[in-house]
């Protein structure tokens, strides 16, 4: 407690953890939930909560479990069913009411999906950047399959340092962005945890296809906006052209020139993006 005290943001005790969020914004326009993904925490936020605040919206948002300054509970798996939960925790201790919209970026934007099919009428839109789609790239590989073995994969992290671990190098392309953006993301390594926090991450079922929750949001008839960058390195292309084929009223936007963080990369092109999504009166 005395060292969040010293930390920006605020912290809720829930019952899955003590969750790090900001909540800016009219409280009584309505909310839009921002969900990072593996590659940064709340911070990746940074280039875009203030355009949207002054866009009249109400944002919230927060550290996933394992992320940033959050806990990172002692559990041997961290599953879809817990970010769900965590999330739904967090929006009821804020007394934000439904529905919100979502925006959720890489595996963040599954979770926003799995949010919204675990909770029918409550995500009003649903914008994904870049989000997980199929199963996650490289899941598959041999080092993946260490990393998911005990005692190996343990090893491994432990042998990795935290400059590695926080390498942005195939997630933004600009220089100057990656390295600002990096200094943030190292600063979640100086608590204890987040090397088990990875591992929990990746033995869970966080990176398995969540096509049957993109699934609920089609037949829910929910709103879905959809951003790809066309030098993303972590998803395909024909991931995203599955996820059009699938959610066929989708809108589409093709980012020339970006890599896989282009909302933090590109802010002056995502923000006018997302702010007419979430401000367009609804059909």
């Amino acid at each position: 407690p005395e060292t969040r005290e010293g930390l920006p943001g605020s912290f809720a005790e829930l019952p899955s953890g003590v969750t790090h969020y900001e909540l800016r914004g009219d409280p009584d326009s309505g909310c839009v939930v921002l969900i990072h993904g593996n590659a940064a925490p709340y911070v990746s936020w940074d280039n875009t909560i203030e355009d949207l605040v002054g866009a009249g919206l109400r944002v919230l948002r927060y550290d996933v479990i394992g992320h940033g300054f959050s806990d990172r509970p002692r559990r041997p798996t961290y599953d879809k069913a817990l970010y769900v939960e965590q999330l739904a925790q967090l929006i009821d201790r804020l007394d934000v009411p439904y529905p919100v919209s979502v925006v959720g970026t890489s595996q963040g934007g599954s979770i926003g999906a799995c949010f919204a099919a675990a909770n029918p009428g409550k995500v009003e839109r649903l914008a994904l950047l870049a989000p997980l789609f199929d199963d996650a790239a490289g899941s598959g590989s041999p080092l993946f399959k260490i990393l998911s073995t005990r005692l190996a994969g343990e090893l491994l992290l432990q042998l990795a340092g935290d400059s590695k671990l926080s390498d942005l190098s195939n997630r933004i392309s600009s220089p100057d962005k990656k390295v600002s953006l990096e200094s943030e993301v190292a600063k979640q390594w100086r608590f204890r945890g987040k090397r088990r926090a990875i591992l929990a991450n990746w033995r869970g079922d966080s990176f398995t296809n969540p096509q049957a929750a993109y699934e609920n949001v089609t037949a829910q008839g929910i709103p879905t906006l959809l951003t790809w960058g066309t030098e993303d390195k972590l998803i395909p292309e024909d991931s995203m052209r599955r996820m059009r084929d699938l959610l066929p009223d989708i809108e589409y936007h093709e980012i020339d020139g970006a890599s896989h963080l282009a909302h933090y990369e590109y802010p002056e092109r995502i923000n006018p993006i997302l702010i007419r999504f979430l401000t367009r009166p609804a059909s």
